[in-house]
């Protein structure tokens, strides 16, 4: 139990290790956030085309989380919003190779699919924030996460920080396509053996952007080998991005440029 700063206050929080009253003592934890690129417009068509890469996703989550970093320093802390998750680490962590990682393998996951994720990791803080909620809500919550309101029932995000914040403004800041973004700030502590290459943002501010589909790790192998996940190889993931655009010509054209310059993929090449 924590208890966490208000305006109003001192209230309590209860929802283990991963959460920390707001700090900056503690050193920063990275955070994953990766989303459903054109979700949005695949639901209102047809459901299901949403539905499809979104269950993939959670189900390459909770598969990681659970097989491969479930317990001890490497476990994981994840938050649903919408169709994204925030994946959050316990501890700081000097290489960021694990997030890395994690992220191409769910990106592979969604790739399976014929639909397409972005990934952006950052660092900070992440902490409950439920003592700053108005009382009248934090005595109402049930045990289910929410508050109930009369027959009806109110969906609580408990969680916040510069963590999610500053992956949720990378992401945005990023070009569109489905890519794996990164400050440049962070290019010392990303492994060699990762492929990246530099891009700029839409303010013009320098990135990095990581091949997810020609890079190769021994975690990878292990969540493709050992826990069962189905991530596409290289060339099966370049011909599942050409014919994307090709049956979404709109978006092939937004994607096209930055696809040749940061994933080697040219979409008006003949497959």
């Amino acid at each position: 139990m924590y208890i966490v700063k208000s305006a109003e206050g001192y209230g309590e929080a209860n929802c283990g290790s991963e959460c920390e009253p707001m700090s900056d003592n503690r050193p920063p934890r990275w955070c994953i956030y990766i989303d459903i690129l054109g979700f949005c417009e695949f639901w209102e068509h047809e459901e299901w085309d949403a539905l499809h890469p979104l269950r993939e996703l959670m189900q390459g989550i909770y598969t990681i989380g659970k097989e491969v970093s479930p317990k001890g320093e490497d476990r994981l802390f994840v938050h649903q919003m919408g169709d994204g998750f925030a994946i959050v680490s316990e501890f700081h962590e000097d290489s960021l190779e694990r997030p890395l990682e994690i992220a191409i393998a769910l990106m592979r996951c969604v790739a399976s699919t014929g639909k397409f994720a972005a990934a952006a990791i950052a660092e900070g803080d992440f902490a409950d924030i439920t003592g700053g909620y108005p009382k009248d809500v934090q005595e109402a919550r049930d045990g289910c996460g929410g508050v109930p309101l009369d027959n009806g029932h109110m969906t609580l995000s408990t969680v916040m920080g510069t963590a999610f914040i500053r992956a949720y403004r990378l992401h945005k800041e990023a070009p569109p396509g489905p890519f794996i973004t990164i400050s440049q700030r962070y290019r010392d502590r990303i492994p060699d053996t990762l492929p990246v290459r530099t891009v700029f943002g839409h303010t013009g501010e320098p990135l990095l952007s990581v091949d997810w589909i020609r890079a190769e790790s021994e975690l990878l192998r292990t969540i493709s080998t050992q826990v069962g996940l189905n991530l596409p190889k290289p060339d099966d993931l370049k011909q599942k991005i050409k014919k994307y655009c090709e049956t979404y010509p709109h978006i092939g054209e937004k994607w096209s440029s930055s696809l040749f310059k940061l994933l080697d993929v040219d979409i008006n090449q003949s497959q």
